[in-house]
Formats: C-alpha cells, sequence, structure tokens
C-alpha cells in the first residue's frame, strides 16, 4: 500500500508541477513537519517504506486530494492490495475503505442518508425556484417538486427522529426547516 500512495503522491505533485521542496513547504504549512523535500523524495523512490496515517491525511491536502485516492487510484489501475495479500478493483477497495454498501443499519449509513435526502430536497427546492423565476410558480412542474419536497422533508424527519433515538448526533439541518423550529 505504501508502493501505491508513493506512486500517487508523484504521480499527483508532477500533474500540479509541483516540486517536491513545494510539497513538503505546503505539508509544514498544515503542520507536519516530518516531510521535509529529503522524506518526499525518498518516500517517492521507495527508499522510505513507511507513512502515517496523518502524513497520508496532510499529503492528501497539500495535494489537494482526496486522501482515499492516493491509497486507491481509481482508474489509473487494475487492482491494489488493500491489505496484506489480499486486492481488489480500487474502486471496490475504495467502497470498502469507507463503507460504501455495507451494514445498511449502521450510523454511517443512517448519516449518509441523512445528507442525501437533504441534497434531493434542496434541488428539488431550487426547481421550485427556477420556476418561479421563469414566470410560473405556481405551475404543475413547480407543484410537481413542492409535492416530492414535502415527501422527502417527511423522510428526513423520520431519520433524524432515528438518529435522535440511537442517541447519535444529529447533524445541523442546513437551513432546511425539519425540525418544525
Amino acid at each position: 500500500m505504501s508502493r501505491t500512495i508513493a506512486a500517487e503522491v508523484r504521480r499527483h505533485r508532477q500533474a500540479r508541477g509541483m516540486s517536491a521542496q513545494a510539497l513538503a513547504d505546503r505539508c509544514a504549512e498544515l503542520g507536519i513537519t516530518t516531510l521535509p523535500r529529503s522524506v518526499i523524495a525518498n518516500f517517492e523512490t521507495g527508499r522510505r517504506e513507511n507513512i502515517t496515517f496523518a502524513e497520508v491525511l496532510v499529503l492528501a491536502a497539500a495535494l489537494d486530494v482526496p486522501p482515499v485516492v492516493l491509497a486507491f487510484p481509481v482508474g489509473y489501475v487494475e487492482t491494489v492490495e488493500y491489505l496484506p495479500g489480499q486486492s481488489a478493483a480500487p474502486l471496490v477497495a475504495r467502497d470498502w475503505f469507507d463503507g460504501t454498501g455495507r451494514d445498511e443499519d449502521s450510523a454511517l449509513a443512517l448519516l449518509l442518508q441523512h445528507r442525501q435526502l437533504e441534497q434531493r430536497i434542496r434541488g428539488h427546492y431550487r426547481r421550485i425556484w427556477e420556476t418561479a423565476e421563469t414566470g410560473e410558480p405556481d405551475g404543475p412542474e413547480a407543484q410537481a417538486a413542492r409535492e416530492v419536497a414535502e415527501e422527502l422533508t417527511a423522510q428526513l424527519r423520520e431519520v433524524r427522529a432515528e438518529i435522535r433515538a440511537r442517541g447519535l448526533v444529529l447533524p445541523p439541518s442546513a437551513g432546511l426547516d425539519v425540525d418544525g423550529k
């Protein structure tokens, strides 16, 4: 996995026209001083084999990429070793890493459902607003969007009630009136 991360760090760094020194400087700005230019060069060439999770996170931030793409380069390789001796397609490994498609009853799945519902509600309200700007605020398209938004809002209230019932940290409602406030 370290070799994969090293290759991806180099690929993303070079794609940005960034020198190892510039990457080291950016990492230092982000709070990790254990990655001077020489360490980055040694890591990229395989002379340094280990990297900490914190260093991966900072390298990803410095390169302006999600950390998961450094470990699982979707679209660039056919397989990655995600555990010692276990390989999979990068997208499958990424899904394993972030829990996509796993235990639909988990806190992660519930909070992802919450975020998804919020995004869908916002999309329908945006459609209503755009329809109002074109002169048909009460037309059939706006009315249909309103009805779907209301249905999704009811679903979001149920999800928020489940989050509360489980004693989980409730996300802010992001400007949507879902708690009747």
